[in-house]
């Protein structure tokens, strides 16, 4: 897998997540099924992240309850965090395992490559979530399909 597609990758979650943000910030009242499945995108995110610092079970909360502007600041720490983090892998370090514990304590040993991509898969499918519940509370769903990303990035690749 190459680092450079990886980074993509990111770059396009990074704009999905913001673009989904904004969608629940045009509801009135910023619907709280949307807000609580939008911190978990980002919750469940810094936890992963931090398992590249420790294999110890994350002190973060995979569903915290934080604020829109809260989530938008983690957002940003987030991006510079994973910018830095792929930056610095090199392909042997890419194709190694990142041993971890889960939550429960449960211990895991997964490609770094299978971890990164959960990440991103992770964030997609609760932002379609996020989608539903916007459109439900009568708000207009952000559109985050990575074609649509794609098509308005300034430069291709």
């Amino acid at each position: 897998m190459d680092k450079t597609f990886l980074q993509e990758l990111f770059a396009y979650d990074n704009w999905a997540n913001r673009e989904a943000l904004k969608s629940i910030q045009s509801v009135a009242g910023s619907d709280g099924a949307a807000r609580r499945l939008f911190g978990h995108v980002v919750g469940a995110q810094q936890i992963w992240f931090s398992r590249f610092d420790s294999p110890e079970p994350a002190q973060g909360n995979p569903w915290p309850h934080s604020s829109l502007e809260q989530a938008e600041e983690t957002l940003d720490n987030l991006r510079k965090s994973w910018q830095g983090l792929l930056a610095n892998l090199t392909p042997e370090k890419l194709a190694s395992d990142l041993v971890y514990k889960n939550t429960k304590g449960a211990e895991f040993r997964t490609p770094i490559r299978d971890v990164l991509i959960q990440v991103i898969a992770h964030s997609a499918y609760h932002r379609g979530q996020v989608a539903a519940s916007v459109r439900q509370s009568g708000g207009k769903p952000a559109v985050t399909d990575y074609i649509v990303y794609v098509r308005q990035r300034p430069s291709a690749p």
